[in-house]
């Protein structure tokens, strides 16, 4: 009888740990995904950056310097 009510308690403690640990587990991911970051494309190559990352002219973008020159430089 003894080993019964054991079993009934561990696998409570058991229910009680997995739930908690699933909660704990969804909330880092809602967090992770409010921390996603907005990216912008370079004018020149398409290629896709972090705003603070990209060199910036009026409202455009771009991965570097020579791509805004470039990009400048065209008819």
């Amino acid at each position: 009888m003894r080993i019964l009510i054991l079993l009934a308690i561990g696998l409570l403690l058991f229910l009680i740990f997995r739930n908690l640990l699933r909660k704990v587990k969804r909330e880092s991911d809602a967090r992770a995904a409010t921390r996603e970051e907005h990216m912008v494309r370079c004018e020149q190559c398409g290629l896709h950056l972090l705003p603070q990352e990209a060199v910036r002219k009026d409202q455009q973008y771009f991965c570097s310097q020579e791509h805004l020159e470039a990009f400048q430089k065209q008819p």
